[in-house]
């Protein structure tokens, strides 16, 4: 009777159990868990918690859910110690009932289905849906099995009008960079073009400038940087110092292609006189002057002084000194040289130029010689014609009272082939009331100069 009870007694306190876990009926397992103290780390599969998680905290939370809504002392063992446990205990497939194992208790036995244990074996990741839980943890677990979405990146950029930062998805960004880019690579090439098109321009005037630079001038020699682009500037109102490489190196292209085309008679005519390239290129490099050219541009200098100065012959001194005053009486027969305020007179002797002038109102000579010599005798001859000329055109007043000097400060050369060349530049100066204030390196400047007064027929204002 007594035994009687008590199996029944236990039979209700199981059937109790087995309510308060709310395990439907069908082969139990009896499984006696206990704590490990010495365990420092357990997981669970009951859990639905993303078995990649390493956060600690997070399982023990899910852990805590999980036990307060089964109603569990103790948690369950990792899934590999309940797979441990379940061949541990002689499973019948068709058996109702299945014979409990032993394991070493501490704690009150909890009662599940095998099926249940089985599948959470399996499937580490899920929850039995007979598994009474509460809505907190079913969301907590749903966070964690919630698969991850691809979230495009989103870049920042001040739109709002009051300056505040708006997000912009990264495609839509990168299409606006690539359009930037397109832009940007728009206008570059539209830059490039219009440079091009420029630099095709302005090689294009370069060379119309160097043609017809050559049929005037019949050379480059006189040819200086600075014409090409004082040329460019007056025709674009620009400046294009910052661009003289370029300039330069097109000048130096077109000039020898020009150079090896055939060239044409070449002369330069007036008045009286004719100049060849022959005689041009007297002017080129270091070269000796020739008396065609000292006597061209006298004719120039004295049309720029408007006649008030007078230029004697080249020829006029040698014909001087050979013929006496009878040969050259007739060469001032059309020409009061006592009217004029100053007499240029250039002297040729045979291997050097020098000049002597005759300042008319002053009655006063001077030799300007760039090699320092003191020819008085050059002047001394030249102040005894004039006191034959005054007294043979009956001008009394000039036959005597003439004073003679030499000019020690005049600008002098440093070699022995400029000489012409400071003949020309002190007549020039002379004539036209300039100080003489140029050196030797100024020559292979006024050289160039004299050139292209020549050939232009005029004196061209000092730069």
């Amino acid at each position: 009777m007594w035994r009687k009870r008590r199996e029944k007694c236990r039979f209700g306190i199981l059937r109790a159990k087995k309510g308060a876990c709310g395990i439907s009926s069908g082969s139990w397992l009896s499984v006696k868990t206990h704590s490990q103290k010495n365990q420092s780390k357990v997981v669970s599969p009951l859990v639905g918690c993303d078995a990649g998680a390493s956060e600690d905290r997070g399982r023990q939370n899910c852990l805590l859910k999980l036990r307060e809504s089964v109603g569990m002392s103790e948690t369950f063992i990792a899934s590999s110690s309940l797979q441990n446990l379940v061949t541990d205990t002689n499973v019948s497939a068709g058996s109702a009932t299945v014979p409990t194992a032993t394991v070493p208790s501490q704690k009150p036995e909890t009662l599940v289905r095998l099926s249940d244990v089985t599948d959470l074996v399996k499937h580490p990741h899920t929850v039995n849906p007979a598994l009474s839980i509460d809505s907190d943890a079913l969301e907590l677990m749903t966070h964690f099995k919630e698969p991850r979405t691809s979230v495009p990146a989103q870049k920042l950029e001040i739109d709002d009008p009051s300056g505040r930062l708006t997000s912009v998805p990264q495609d839509q960004a990168a299409h606006k960079d690539d359009e930037s880019i397109t832009s940007k690579m728009k206008t570059a090439s539209s830059v490039a073009s219009q440079t091009d098109a420029s630099v095709k321009v302005l090689t294009k005037h370069i060379h119309e400038f160097l043609d017809d630079f050559y049929k005037i001038y019949g050379s480059f020699i006189p040819l200086q940087k600075s014409d090409v682009l004082r040329h460019l500037k007056r025709r674009f109102n620009t400046d294009f110092s910052d661009r003289k490489n370029v300039i330069f190196t097109e000048v130096t292209k077109c000039r020898t292609a020009i150079i090896q085309r055939s060239v044409p008679s070449f002369r330069v005519v007036y008045k009286k006189h004719t100049l060849t390239l022959d005689d041009l290129f007297t002017l080129a490099d270091q070269n000796w002057l020739n008396d065609q050219v000292m006597n061209m541009y006298g004719e120039l200098i004295m049309e720029s002084a408007h006649h008030k100065v007078h230029f004697l012959n080249s020829f006029f001194h040698r014909q001087l000194m050979t013929k006496g005053y009878d040969g050259v009486k007739r060469w001032t027969k059309q020409v009061d040289l006592f009217s004029k305020g100053l007499l240029l007179v250039p002297i040729h002797l045979e291997v050097h130029w020098c000049l002597v002038t005759a300042d008319v109102v002053k009655k006063k000579i001077c030799l300007y010689d760039s090699q320092g010599n003191a020819l008085l005798k050059v002047a001394r001859n030249i102040l005894k014609y004039l006191m034959t000329e005054a007294k043979e055109k009956k001008q009394t007043a000039f036959e005597n009272g003439w004073a003679l000097s030499f000019d020690e400060k005049s600008p002098q050369q440093t070699n022995e082939n400029d000489c012409g060349v400071f003949v020309l530049e002190y007549s020039r100066c002379l004539a036209l009331e300039k100080p003489l204030q140029f050196s030797q390196k100024d020559i292979p400047k006024i050289r160039k100069r004299i050139y292209k007064e020549l050939c232009d027929c005029r004196l061209h204002e000092q730069s």
